[in-house]
């Protein structure tokens, strides 16, 4: 039986043949990716952790069951990882838009459009869909467009 992931564990990620990088499971599951990417087998993690958050986003539950995804070790939350962000949601063929808050109890409240720009949209993703994000954000490689649509929300 595979291990549950548990608040603070980090995991290596495999997301290129040659290069891997490093997140950490938070409140709320999120999971934020830090801004660090490598091709070395000895990485310090205590300084990867140390690292600005690149995204901080919710993975689809299968992510970690491949391959590519190794538990290295579990550590204490940051106090800046303690932050639950909030996220947006505009229903699929509406005009309406809402901000995702996930403090207490998941709360949904309607805003105007330009109170999401910035945020991550309120859904899962999937491995495919975070590695073109990390190539996107490490290499400058382009999105696809049905990804650019769904990172942070700008005019």
């Amino acid at each position: 039986m595979a291990r549950r992931k548990k608040v603070g564990d980090i995991y290596r990620f495999d997301f290129d043949e040659k290069f891997h990088c490093y997140c950490q499971i938070l409140e709320a599951d999120d999971v934020a990716f830090f801004n660090y990417y490598s091709d070395s087998e000895d990485d310090d993690i205590n300084e990867v952790i140390e690292k600005d958050e690149v995204f901080r986003i919710w993975l689809d539950r299968d992510c970690l069951k491949s391959d590519k995804w190794k538990i290295i070790c579990n550590k204490e939350l940051a106090e800046k990882r303690k932050t639950i962000f909030y996220k947006y949601n505009n229903p699929a063929g509406g005009t309406d838009f809402f901000i995702f808050k996930n403090v207490n109890n998941a709360v949904f409240t309607k805003v105007d459009r330009e109170q999401c720009f910035g945020l991550e949209l309120a859904a899962a993703w999937m491995e495919s869909g975070v590695i073109d994000r990390l190539n996107y954000s490490f290499f400058g490689k382009p999105l696809p467009e049905n990804i650019k649509k769904d990172i942070p929300f700008y005019e």
